[in-house]
């Protein structure tokens, strides 16, 4: 009995031990189930503007599932049915399986979508000087001249810099020098006016495809950088931008958007880029419609710069070097189309991106070879591409999207490479079927984009994106575009900050004119408008029979100074006459030599005459030849004293005849 009664008890306590463990373990489920739900039923609510009626009856569904789930569980522990409960358990594993893996691909796509909209962003000075400087080191910059930008505005050119002196008391025992810009800064050093200038830390690529500074990576040197980080808000207090323009919860009505490819040295776009705005887009888009418009703006065409002082005309490019807001005023004034949205995109981003795709197909239009993203130049490393149809690595498509050198059109032809690189990027999204290569793409895309759509604004897209799938099957494009082309004239123009001559590219006003009125078009459209008409494939031959082109005015160019050194004084007199100019003329006295040739101007060659205040000057060539006096002829000899007769009387009172006076005898 007592066997028996000893086995019982082990029994009842195995039991009880087993019904313990069974209640921890069903405890600990269902808080893991409600975990479970509530985590996907907190990333499905944040995904607003995404399906929402569909959406909230999911999240019903989810609940109701999961409370009866823990009903049921809690029934079977009671009833102490193990074996129906550790089935049930595993079925509802399955469930909250699921439910993690949803909610992980959710909130991962939220705070990467999230990410794209940086409020903090890291910008980097460095104090550079001559590669020959004696200055090593900050600690060795003593009785320098140091040039800073007069740009209060400036973070990396003033505002950093400024903190830099401060903190090494570089005040002391060096000499600032203010400089207008940076274009001025970098004059002021190659020229040893200064010993040493504060710029931003992408300063090489700022200026190398000025040919005069093509080799400012050799020739110069970075002796000490600073990296500071400030969040949006704190930039829009030291700059007194606003980027965050549009506060709209959802991108339902038409819209423009400003795409600007930085060329930046730097892998991701963490660090703030103030390279040239190399790519220029302004996009106008219509929901209701699908129709866009698409405009690439030449980098070099010279407008008026918003941030500049008195708002000087320079190439539109350099307006990047002031920020996102510099550009995006720039383009308003120029355009007097207002801009709701900015991209910046990274152009070492789009090496990663396409990879991440697996390649992008693009009808390559010409053969050229291109530096690759590090602008390596050496012949193992440039990038060949031969003209046709292909699939492109990310290294190639960005030589396609950077290349500009040979083409006809320059600047113009390469927006429109750009163009299809970027269609080809549409394309392949397409085919993107694995939510493993959807997540790396956007991953991508984060890292190398800054932008001010919210994360709200973004997933509003997701209906646009939809009305794209269902009408694609109609058509091989994703969207109606209508190609816009800004024509224009080519000058060359002196640069007043860098003392240098520049190409830059003056845009046709009637050309400009028909842009705007397409853009303008395309964003008060009403919906039942004919699309058709709109249509526009990029992977067709490209015409330049588009908006901006036909039945133009002529271009009015800048009357430019010409150079009149070694020209007659009659040319540039009358030159300067027709064209309103005061003049001075400032005589050079020479003995030998041709006379009336000019041999200086106190204005240089093709500066802009409504620039020049005042008179110019020009300096003329004067012949003076001293003519030496003629000597006085020789005297004839005085023939000797004729013997003189016997005196005779002479008559008296005869007057006698004055005598001529005697001939001088030449000594």
């Amino acid at each position: 009995m007592k066997r028996k009664q000893v086995k019982i008890k082990d029994n009842n306590e195995t039991k009880s031990k087993s019904k313990k463990a069974i209640k921890v373990i069903s405890i600990l489920f269902i808080v893991v189930q409600l975990l479970a739900m509530f985590t996907l039923l907190y990333s499905l609510y944040i995904i607003k503007g995404i399906e929402t009626e569909l959406r909230y009856v999911f999240m019903i569904l989810v609940a109701i599932i999961n409370i009866i789930s823990i009903i049921l569980t809690t029934k079977l522990l009671k009833k102490e049915k193990q074996s129906k409960f550790f089935i049930f358990v595993i079925i509802a594993s399955i469930f909250i399986f699921a439910q993690a893996i949803g909610s992980y691909y959710i909130l991962k796509t939220y705070s990467t979508l999230s990410s794209m909209n940086k409020n903090e962003i890291t910008y980097t000075t460095a104090f550079v000087t001559l590669k020959n400087s004696n200055i090593k080191d900050i600690s060795s910059i003593k009785d320098a001249k140091i040039g800073i930008v007069e740009d209060e505005t400036s973070i990396e050119g003033y505002v950093i810099g400024k903190e830099v002196i401060k903190e090494n008391s570089l005040e002391k025992n060096n000499t600032l020098v203010d400089y207008e810009d940076f274009t001025a800064l970098v004059k002021g050093l190659y020229s040893k006016d200064i010993d040493i200038m504060i710029v931003s830390e992408d300063y090489v690529s700022m200026f190398d495809e000025i040919n005069e500074y093509k080799n400012i990576a050799k020739e110069t040197k970075v002796v000490y950088k600073k990296e500071m980080t400030y969040t949006k808000d704190e930039i829009a207090k030291l700059t007194g931008e606003d980027t965050n323009i549009s506060s709209s919860d959802k991108v339902d009505k038409p819209f423009t958007v400003l795409v600007m490819g930085i060329d930046s040295t730097a892998p991701t776009l963490k660090k703030n880029a103030s390279g040239n705005g190399d790519a220029l887009m302004l996009l106008t888009f219509n929901p209701k419609t699908l129709n866009a418009t698409i405009l690439s703006i030449p980098r070099d065409t010279y407008v008026p710069i918003a941030c500049f002082a008195n708002q000087k005309e320079n190439k539109i490019t350099h307006a990047a070097w002031n920020g996102a807001s510099c550009m995006i005023k720039t383009i308003e004034n120029f355009t007097g189309i207002n801009i709701d949205y900015y991209v910046k995109v990274n152009f070492q981003g789009v090496v990663k991106l396409v990879d991440a795709m697996d390649g992008i197909e693009v009808d390559v239009p010409l053969d050229f070879c291109e530096s690759n993203s590090k602008r390596a130049t050496s012949k193992d490393k440039l990038i060949c591409l031969k003209e046709g149809k292909q699939t492109l690595n990310g290294e190639q498509a960005l030589a396609l999207a950077r290349h500009r050198k040979t083409l006809l059109t320059g600047d113009l032809q390469r927006g429109v490479n750009q163009q299809l690189v970027i269609q080809g990027m549409l394309n392949k999204v397409k085919s993107i079927k694995s939510a493993g290569q959807m997540l790396k793409i956007l991953d991508m895309v984060s890292q190398n984009i800054d932008t001010n759509f919210t994360t709200n604004q973004i997933l509003s897209f997701y209906d646009i994106a939809k009305n794209l799938v269902l009408t694609s099957s109609e058509s091989s494009n994703l969207i109606n575009i209508r190609q816009l082309y800004l024509s224009g004239s080519s000058q060359m123009i002196y640069d007043e900050r860098s003392g240098l001559v520049l190409y830059n590219y003056i845009p046709n006003k009637s050309s400009l004119n028909q842009i705007v009125k397409a853009m303008k078009d395309n964003l008060s459209a009403k919906p039942n408008l004919d699309v058709k008409r709109m249509n526009f494939n990029i992977e067709e031959e490209y015409e330049m029979e588009t908006i901006g082109t036909d039945n133009l005015s002529a271009t009015s160019t800048y009357t430019l100074l010409p150079n009149f050194v070694g020209k007659s004084e009659s040319y540039a007199v009358n030159w300067l006459r027709s064209n309103g100019v005061s003049y001075e003329i400032k005589e050079n006295i020479i003995t030998s030599g041709t006379d009336g040739i000019v041999t200086d101007q106190s204005y240089p060659q093709n500066k802009r005459i409504d620039l020049i205040s005042g008179k110019i000057v020009i300096t003329v060539n004067r012949l003076k030849v001293d003519t030496p006096s003629t000597p006085d002829e020789p005297s004839e000899p005085t023939k000797p004293d004729t013997p003189s007769e016997p005196d005779t009387p002479s008559t008296p009172d005869t007057p006698t005849e004055p005598s001529e006076p005697e001939e001088n005898t030449a000594g």
